[in-house]
């Protein structure tokens, strides 16, 4: 493990070569996506509109106002106009003379930073996991669902998506967090730019995450995976995949027990190294755009990521086919 000071050295030395390496051509030819964690409640503006994405990405890396104007083709009068709606919606400040994105910047540099101060927190937790199985077997085991499937096969799920992510990630925001999503222009919402890698065969950084397909008034049927990308095709085609069937009494259990069950020693986890992460929110400067439930809440899905593909490893998952998990649930549970 690196000494503290090796690692500020590191990330000075990133830090100054990223400001002074990227131009403006470079962002332009960039893939920018955006990412946003916000239930029913989202941005009242659509940062993928009118190259804002790329404005406040060339912003992150101080280049000069008049460079972005020029690249971007815009008027005077647009750039006033895109400025005072960012600022509006308390996606951007002036601090001086200067314009400051007031979102989470994830270029690739500082997402691979993450990804590898990450590791001993999510190692961490897939030690914890494992020492959980007994437990999780159990409850599967009390389940409609373990009469058709055994536990290996719905390890991916069980593991990552319901005790790290989308049936945990409310109880990690109001038991570690203990905060609300920042309020901007009367929404509460968290909201970050992510680059990604040209050649990257997965969602950026591998990340994993869910999605919703299909809903009625009764069910609803989502994948979860890192692969929903425009090059897989027909990733988001649900009706020629295996679909896993979680009935109303199982629903209870993945919401509810499951997730319960292993969250006390999750937040214990996260509780112990919040220092650190205060530490390298400070280091990588993500002081100077958001506050540090912004930042951790986008960090955190690089740390349960690397959890699971940890628990892969080690064979404690089986990676489901094409790494994407198909599930269908009651809705009135």
């Amino acid at each position: 493990m690196k000494t503290l000071f090796t690692a500020l050295v590191i990330t000075i030395l990133v830090s100054c070569s990223t400001k002074n390496s990227r131009t403006i051509d470079s962002i332009l030819d960039s893939s920018l996506l955006v990412y946003q964690i916000s239930g029913y409640d989202g941005p009242k503006i659509d940062i993928n509109k009118d190259s804002l994405v790329q404005f406040l990405t060339a912003l992150h890396y101080n280049i000069p106002l008049s460079d972005i104007e020029s690249a971007l083709k815009w008027a005077p009068g647009t750039t006033e106009r895109n400025i005072g709606a960012l600022i509006e919606n308390k996606l951007l400040t002036k601090k001086g003379d200067y314009y400051q994105p007031n979102l989470g910047i994830l270029t690739l540099e500082r997402g691979n930073l993450l990804k590898e101060k990450g590791q001993k927190v999510a190692n961490e937790i897939a030690d914890s996991i494992n020492n959980w199985l007994p437990e999780i077997k159990r409850i599967h085991n009390e389940m409609n669902i373990s009469k058709h499937h055994d536990f290996r096969e719905l390890s991916f799920f069980y593991l990552s998506n319901v005790l790290l992510d989308n049936f945990q990630i409310q109880q990690v925001e109001e038991g570690f967090l203990s905060t609300k999503r920042p309020l901007r222009n009367g929404s509460r919402y968290y909201l970050a730019i992510v680059e990604d890698a040209p050649s990257n065969t997965t969602e950026p950084f591998g990340i994993y995450g869910n999605m919703g397909l299909f809903w009625n008034d009764s069910i609803g049927i989502s994948v979860y995976g890192n692969k929903r990308i425009q090059s897989n095709v027909g990733w988001d085609n649900y009706e020629d995949k295996t679909i896993y069937v979680f009935d109303e009494k199982d629903m209870q259990v993945i919401s509810r027990k499951m997730p319960n069950a292993f969250f006390p020693c999750l937040l214990d986890i996260l509780n112990r190294n919040k220092p650190s992460f205060e530490a390298i929110y400070r280091e990588l400067n993500f002081d100077k755009e958001v506050s540090f439930e912004e930042f951790f809440i986008f960090w955190y899905h690089f740390i349960y990521t690397e959890a699971t593909d940890i628990l892969m490893a080690k064979n404690s998952i089986q990676k489901p086919k094409d790494e994407m998990f198909y599930y269908q649930v009651a809705k009135n549970f």
